[in-house]
């Protein structure tokens, strides 16, 4: 029972840390305070989703667009 014990609480530190960590993230993110751009990855990132400025305008197409 006792390895089992040390496990789980192994486990529970990593998860801890993965929270702060994102945690981390989010304040750093919030603390900043800098408007992305409409298209953050760059030249390459051409799909439908990208296309749009950003924030969305409601009802941005007319009709559903046609992905080729």
């Amino acid at each position: 029972m006792r390895a089992g014990n040390y496990w789980s609480s192994i486990g529970s530190y990593i998860a801890a840390v993965g929270v702060l960590v994102f945690l981390f993230g989010v304040l750093h993110a919030l603390a900043r305070r800098q408007q992305v751009e409409n298209n953050p990855w760059g030249e390459g990132a051409t799909t439908l989703e990208w296309t749009l400025s950003s924030p969305p305008p409601f009802h941005q197409f007319s009709e559903l667009p046609k992905i080729k």
